[in-house]
């Protein structure tokens, strides 16, 4: 009976990526306009009140959606600034040119961000304009890394966390160059590099 709660955990989690991947794979190829409670269930299988009673609304969905696949941005990121331990220019460089790339490639991405160039969409606002599914999460998980990659950098600027803000500075940046990309992923690199190298540049020893 020990037992018990953690196979129903497992269980319950279980059904919980497979709502996320048929929204997902229903956002790709319909948009999210075309994303109904009765598409994900009759895709996975189950009751359309079961996917309300595991998700909640259909804002719930996109949101968990959206941060599920953030989660597995931040895990390439994570592995690029560890593979960079003296070099935080290098290694954040690094993590955009990951983001941006494995963007490209993403079908989810895509749905999301075609939705910045006349598609109707009402999950741009939650890449763009809402913090909280990828920019405050994305900002913290590399902040949280760059301080185990980097545990001695110490950072001069204008506020009493300038790490927290130079990481946010590169989000935005990323962000903007993912939905409305103008140069070329090697000029995102460039100027996020610039912008590391002369924070670095300032910082007090």
């Amino acid at each position: 009976m020990g037992t018990q709660p953690g196979f129903h955990a497992r269980v319950r989690s279980l059904l919980r990526d497979q709502l996320l991947d048929a929204a997902a794979e229903i956002t790709s190829e319909r948009g999210w306009d075309g994303v109904t409670m009765s598409r994900v269930a009759a895709r996975v299988g189950v009751s359309r009140q079961s996917v309300y009673n595991e998700i909640g609304s259909k804002d719930a969905l996109a949101e968990a959606m959206i941060t599920r696949e953030t989660d597995r941005f931040l895990a390439g990121v994570s592995e690029r600034l560890a593979a960079h331990p003296g070099d935080l220019g290098a290694g954040l460089g690094a993590a955009v040119d990951f983001t941006l790339r494995a963007a490209a490639d993403n079908p989810l991405i895509k749905a999301v961000v075609s939705a910045a160039h006349g598609a109707a969409d009402d999950l741009l606002p939650l890449v763009t304009i809402r913090p909280e599914p990828v920019l405050e999460r994305a900002v913290a998980a590399v902040v949280k890394q760059v301080r185990t990659v980097h545990p001695d950098l110490t950072l001069a600027g204008p506020g009493a966390d300038t790490l927290t803000s130079l990481v946010e500075v590169v989000a935005r940046l990323t962000l903007s160059h993912l939905v409305q990309p103008t140069a070329a992923i090697e000029q995102a690199v460039r100027q996020v590099r610039w912008i590391v190298d002369s924070v670095l540049a300032g910082r007090g020893h």
